[in-house]
């Protein structure tokens, strides 16, 4: 038996419950149907089902069998929708079942589980208009790579890190590697470049400088060459706040990176990167003449592809390996090593310093230093790019932008560690 005060706390969160998801329902366009009171009603009738189960031992199937004449009433529905309304989306009534459901899970008391449920139900729910502009917009051979990508991530990637060793594993000599934070790093930037590349596919044509900045998330140099064609083409003002907003957004991921594998790092490098971030954009600010948004064509073909994932972690490795190399060869040389890997990929060096620091034995000082070479590395390989394939005036104001950041990033590193 339940108390009178729980009694009405379960009432009234069913109800809630099911009135959440009917909002929903009973604002979407030509819902005649469902609404409001009758998906709170069936959440209702969930809890109330499980609290006349617990009157008498001989009642506990009421819910379930609750649960199939609930079933039953939602095949019927679909029957009428189909045959008299010529409606055949099924959304609105398996919303019936999953509405008593809810209401079962508050009366078995997951209140958490429930709310939880009802808010991402109608999530998705509202997410009707994205869903199907995701698939109308997107190639066949983007969705291939969306589905092989999300197969990697959430079926194949949990089984390969249980089956990795918890401890680093020796490959050669003294060269050893974490297989978990590889597999981890490599995952967590293949994320970072598909979200971005979503993003990009979606709203990146409508502001050159989203355009950057998604474009920076996924590979600055990449991005910077591809505003440094362009910059022949068509000068525009808009370029050099393009270049601001990838190296900025280049900057932030790999501070991000950090964050999550070595937070004492972090501390270290966060106001250098912000100093460097502020001085891009306050440049830009200051110096950029305001001009009209305009639409634009992707940057480069292709942004993201499963293909791209599995380069950042060959990347990753070589960059790991050369470091410890280095290392071997001459410890005081191992900065010369995450210049070289920076030029490649920053991203790589970042994570590279900041997941294997015990297992080298660094600092905190000497890991906050190499990663900042690995970020001024990459800035170095987009003035390279500036100066080699970019407009005259393109190259002239973003050499300088560049520069002035950098200054800005190793001079607050340098009164910060001393």
């Amino acid at each position: 038996m339940v108390s009178s005060l729980l009694f009405l706390q379960e009432i009234l969160l069913s109800i809630a419950v099911g009135a959440l998801i009917g909002v929903e329902r009973e604002h979407t366009k030509h819902q005649i149907i469902t609404g409001v009171r009758t998906i709170a009603l069936i959440s209702l009738l969930g809890t109330l089902s499980v609290m006349i189960s617990e009157l008498a031992s001989n009642l506990i199937y009421v819910p379930y069998l609750c649960l199939l004449a609930v079933i039953g009433c939602t095949f019927l529905l679909y029957y009428f929708r189909a045959k008299k309304l010529e409606a055949i989306g099924m959304t609105t009534v398996l919303t019936l079942p999953l509405a008593f459901i809810l209401g079962i899970m508050i009366g078995f008391d997951l209140y958490i589980e429930a709310i939880s449920g009802a808010i991402l139900t109608t999530i998705l729910l509202l997410s009707r208009d994205y869903s199907h502009l995701f698939v109308k917009k997107l190639t066949d051979a983007e969705i291939a790579d969306a589905m092989l990508f999300a197969t990697i991530c959430f079926i194949i990637y949990p089984i390969a890190f249980v089956m990795s060793p918890p401890t680093p594993v020796t490959l050669y000599g003294g060269f050893s590697i974490n297989l978990q934070s590889f597999l981890f790093v490599v995952i967590i930037v293949s994320l970072i470049s598909f979200i971005s590349f979503l993003l990009l596919r979606f709203w990146g044509q409508k502001a050159l400088p989203l355009t950057g900045f998604l474009g920076g998330l996924i590979n600055s140099v990449a991005t910077v060459a591809a505003l440094a064609s362009k910059s022949k083409e068509k000068p525009s003002p808009l370029y050099i706040t393009s270049l601001a907003t990838a190296s900025s957004a280049m900057l932030l991921r790999n501070l991000f990176l950090v964050l999550l594998l070595s937070p004492q790092i972090f501390y270290l490098i966060f106001l250098p990167v912000l100093a460097m971030v502020f001085v891009l954009l306050l440049q830009v600010s200051i110096n950029t003449p305001p001009s009209k948004a305009h639409k634009t064509d992707l940057l480069f073909k292709h942004p993201f592809s499963v293909v791209s994932g599995l380069k950042f972690g060959v990347e990753l490795f070589a960059v790991m390996l050369l470091v410890y190399a280095v290392s071997q060869l001459s410890p005081r040389s191992i900065g010369i090593a995450a210049f070289i890997g920076g030029l490649v990929s920053s991203a790589s060096v970042v994570a590279s310093v900041s997941s294997n620091q015990i297992v080298w034995g660094l600092s905190n000082v000497a890991c906050a230093y190499l990663v900042m070479i690995g970020c001024f590395a990459s800035l170095l390989a987009k003035i390279f790019t500036l100066i080699t394939g970019a407009s005259k005036e393109f190259s002239g104001r973003g050499v300088p932008l560049l520069v002035t950041s950098m200054l800005a990033g190793a001079i607050m590193l340098i009164i910060i560690v001393h």
